[in-house]
């Protein structure tokens, strides 16, 4: 009971022993008061019974709820499988036998939403990524062929997940936009010095052997340097670094896939470039030959 004294307030709370309070045998020496003012027994008034039940009631907007908590052996299965299973074929039969409403709540509902918030920041990042290698190359077409680089290190950070037997999880998406920015600046590297070479008047091929050649040292030595120092982290085993080995995975094996396949595809990238914009180049001259043969004929 709380009573009042001027302006403070004084709550007054009479309850048993704890060690009295832990046993059933308490409520049978327990006193009440009847209607006559006496004291009797609770066991000589009431009678009582044990039986399985929940210990708390909990409810939804109004409705009662009932939580289910499971844990997950991640040697046998993961959580987001389980989910989709029930989804898919549990919990709409239960929904169709019983009538029931549910919602997947808790971490899978923030995943969720953390997911799509990622898809637009993917967007805006890529865009960024492709208006900055516009300004720098000052053109429409270099760019796209610098990020081609981008979906080689996805395809390497998701064969790392699963040579470290790891699932994927949010920290493996933010690893892979670390990994989109590591991986551009390879191919910058490698196109940016067959620019160069293309400028100075070296003919298509010599320039991308010239530049494949001599670039491939400075390719290795960025990304060897970065593997090098996630590499400790992703045989670290202590539990604050369990939460960091996905992103560290992702950044380390996706440039080291990258990488070999920059040297190999991203050539054969440029040379197609070349023969895709020589061939516009082309067809625009002889658009306006014949445009001005047609004026002169006139």
């Amino acid at each position: 009971q709380i009573f009042t004294d001027a302006e403070d307030e004084i709550e007054v709370r009479v309850q048993y022993p704890r060690s009295e309070q832990s046993t059933l045998a308490t409520l049978n020496r327990m006193q009440i008061l009847t209607p006559k003012g006496e004291r009797v027994a609770l066991s000589t008034v009431v009678t009582w019974r044990t039986q399985r039940g929940f210990d708390i009631m909990r409810h939804v907007d109004g409705h009662l709820a009932v939580n289910v908590i499971g844990e997950v052996d991640k040697n046998v299965n993961n959580a987001n499988r389980i989910l989709v299973q029930l989804t898919e074929s549990t919990l709409p039969q239960l929904e169709q036998k019983y009538g029931l409403v549910y919602s997947v709540e808790g971490q899978s509902a923030r995943q969720k939403e953390t997911l799509g918030d990622m898809k637009t920041g993917l967007l805006i990042g890529l865009a960024m990524i492709y208006i900055v290698l516009a300004w720098v190359f000052s053109s429409y077409g270099w760019p796209l062929v610098v990020m081609m680089a981008i979906p080689f290190g996805l395809i390497g950070a998701i064969l790392g997940h699963w040579w470290m037997g790891l699932d994927m999880t949010i920290l493996s998406l933010f690893g892979f936009f670390g990994l989109s920015g590591i991986v551009v600046n390879d191919s910058i590297i490698l196109v940016s010095f067959y620019k160069r070479l293309r400028e100075a008047g070296m003919a298509v091929n010599e320039a991308l052997e010239e530049a494949a050649v001599q670039r491939v040292r400075a390719v290795l030595l960025t990304s060897l340097t970065t593997v090098a120092g996630l590499t400790p982290l992703l045989f670290e085993t202590s539990l604050q670094a369990q939460f960091l080995i996905p992103m560290a995975t992702a950044i380390a094996f996706g440039l080291i896939f990258s990488t070999f396949l920059i040297l190999l595809v991203i050539p054969s990238m440029l040379s197609i470039y070349e023969q895709v914009l020589g061939f516009f180049n082309q067809s625009i001259e002889s658009s306006r030959h014949q445009k001005k043969e047609g004026i002169s004929e006139y």
